[in-house]
């Protein structure tokens, strides 16, 4: 199974164009939260539309969590949920022997998915790689999100993350969990994003 996983997306439309160019290539797509974006032209309403009519038109399986940009829109904080085709927050659904869960950005409980084998959180874990800013070191990660790998107490083969956009690097290993987060730059032509192949 290949999966191609992306984050924080900002309502960059040459990122949500180029992903949906790649169905061809992969099997399974997953978005780690961060849709949206407060300062585009678009209000957060109509940003929401958009999003919302270009996942429900998209053929292979889309998982998706929420990040912090997406609550924004207080009246409507939970408009992943309302798009009918992908897995959004709390899903947690098996494919071909995999299964995968997705943590929504709040009202989560990190032990409700311990039986996953592909995890989508926005938040990496604290102390990692995957969390710590390559320019000034600052965490950015979420520390029981760490505890709990550390501890074994979630062991999924895979965590895919977002929220810090530059990372010391794009992965970290604790136990035998591989944490992704390709991080993100609002200045290229195509989403930072990462290959993984999982059985």
């Amino acid at each position: 199974m290949r999966i191609l996983h992306t984050t924080d997306l900002h309502f960059n439309k040459k990122f949500f164009k180029w992903i949906d160019n790649q169905q061809t290539n992969f099997d399974i797509f997953c978005i780690t939260g961060d849709f949206l974006e407060s300062s585009k032209d678009e209000s957060l309403f109509d940003q929401i539309n958009w999003i919302s009519k270009w996942m429900r038109s998209f053929k292979k399986p889309l998982f998706v969590c929420s990040g912090n940009h997406d609550i924004e829109e207080l009246t409507n904080e939970d408009w992943l949920n309302k798009i009918p085709n992908i897995y959004s927050d709390n899903s947690i659904k098996k494919i071909n022997g995999v299964t995968f869960g997705c943590i929504p950005y709040i009202a989560l409980d990190f032990l409700n998915f311990n039986k996953c084998d592909v995890i989508l959180n926005h938040l990496p874990p604290s102390n990692t790689k995957t969390s710590i800013h390559n320019k000034d070191n600052s965490d950015w990660g979420d520390k029981e999100l760490s505890k709990l790998l550390n501890k074994n107490i979630l062991k999924p083969k895979a965590l895919l993350c977002g929220h810090l956009h530059h990372p010391i690097e794009k992965q970290h290993i604790i136990n035998n969990t591989i944490i992704y987060n390709c991080g993100s730059n609002k200045n290229l032509d195509i989403p930072n994003h990462s290959i993984i192949d999982i059985t």
